[in-house]
């Protein structure tokens, strides 16, 4: 311990005796990893982060699949009671759609988007109440709503009095039961009210989503065969209604995320390769201060240090470079990613913007990068900064040589052009 507290000493010292150097270094690399931790950020929020729901990944959207070939189209009621009836690879199915609606009741009078759901739509998600409760299977005909977290704030200021208080909707007077979390994300569009509907088990119009909840042990695939089979038996009892439609499963998860995934694979992907430019840059700043300290490290060796203690020597310099470099970064990536989210139109398809932010993935995410560009720029001028020979290093300060040092800059030229190609190509 002491003697990485004397290296990081040292490394410091040398670093502040050239501010320039460390400053241009610090800044390319802080901006290779900012760009690179901002686009992570995204990818985690939109991506990786679970679904804010009980055991998310046993939740799954029906559609039924059109003759020409469409997979998500919405449901029909007849259908849904009959999936639900037949069905064993969910233990349960709910059903909702959407709909402006008119509410009056504590305020001016507003259309409000409202989704109108089968009782057992929460217990589905397995999402409970902020305040008071959510409607329950066998409520469907019951006047009650559920309000969301933004319109009990914006519209009720936030007042637990709330409960117990009716409200009209289209005429319908309505009570309120519960109000849900702020972090409650629902599917698909922002819903303000929840509202249980009593649904036509014969209807045959097609207007409904569908959300299932695997039972524990099953799988996508199992639900998918099965629902097919189902699917060929309501064609067959009802040709009128459904000859050449089918039904697909898709996992919730990737629901939400729709069609984003590989657009910021890609986009990750290409910053990637600009923190791999940064990186190539300042490995090359290194490699010119590493040949002006070449005399400095012979010296030391005949004093009796050691290749390896060089080596870390140097590398200690190069992470802590690179550690600042993180830390400013990562600064730049909150900053960069908030304001990202501000700046996107309200329109753009890209899901969970709400839910963009740093966390402990991203806060290790920039860590590992950090150590990686640290020992990625700087293991080549460490090793060749410590390869040196006290006579032959003294003769080639005498003519001037730069041998060495000028292959290894080529390289990581040729490198840097390289993959500039390949993020020009990727662009298009």
């Amino acid at each position: 311990m002491e003697t990485l507290l004397q290296d990081l000493r040292y490394a410091a010292r040398s670093l502040r005796k050239n501010p320039g150097f460390a400053a241009v270094a610090i800044l390319t690399l802080a901006l290779g990893i900012g760009a690179s931790t901002a686009m992570f950020t995204l990818v985690n929020s939109v991506l990786l982060r679970a679904l804010e729901f009980r055991e998310p990944e046993r939740l799954v959207m029906l559609w039924e699949r059109n003759p020409s070939g469409n997979e998500e189209n919405v449901v029909s009621p007849a259908n849904f009671f009959d999936w639900r009836e037949q069905a064993e690879s969910f233990t349960e199915l709910a059903a909702t759609f959407d709909r402006p609606l008119n509410l009056t009741g504590g305020g001016e009078p507003e259309q409000v988007l409202t989704r109108l759901t089968t009782g057992n739509f929460f217990s589905v998600l397995g999402a409970s109440a902020q305040l008071g409760r959510t409607y329950l299977a066998g409520e469907d005909a019951e006047d009650i709503a559920v309000l969301s977290h933004r319109i009990w704030q914006r519209r009720f200021g936030g007042d637990p009095a709330v409960l117990g208080r009716t409200i009209d909707i289209n005429g319908q007077l309505l009570t309120v039961v519960g109000v849900m979390p702020a972090e409650f994300r629902s599917v698909g569009m922002k819903p303000e009210i929840w509202v249980p509907i009593e649904l036509n088990e014969e209807g045959r119009g097609r207007f409904l989503q569908v959300v299932g909840r695997l039972r524990p042990g099953a799988t996508v695939e199992q639900a998918r065969t099965e629902m097919t089979t189902i699917g060929r038996r309501l064609s067959e009892a009802y040709p009128d209604a459904n000859t050449g439609w089918g039904v697909n499963v898709v996992p919730m998860h990737e629901q939400v995320t729709g069609d984003v995934r590989p657009a910021l694979l890609v986009l990750l992907g290409a910053v990637g390769l600009l923190l791999l430019i940064a990186c190539a840059n300042v490995a090359n700043l290194l490699l010119g201060r590493a040949a002006a300290r070449r005399k400095e490290m012979a010296v030391r060796l005949s004093l009796g240090a050691t290749r390896p203690r060089l080596i870390r020597q140097t590398l200690t310099e190069s992470l802590l470079l690179a550690g600042v470099a993180g830390i400013l970064g990562l600064v730049l990536a909150t900053w960069g990613t908030a304001a990202l989210v501000r700046l996107l139109p309200p329109d753009l398809a890209l899901p969970r913007l709400d839910e963009v932010g740093v966390d402990g993935r991203v806060l290790g995410f920039a860590l590992g990068v950090s150590l990686f560009t640290g020992v990625l720029f700087g293991i080549a001028p460490a090793l060749f900064a410590s390869a040196v020979r006290l006579g032959e290093t003294l003769r080639e300060a005498t003519r001037g040589s730069t041998g060495g040092r000028s292959a290894l800059r080529k390289a990581l030229v040729v490198a840097e052009v390289a993959l500039a190609v390949v993020l020009l190509v990727g662009a298009g």
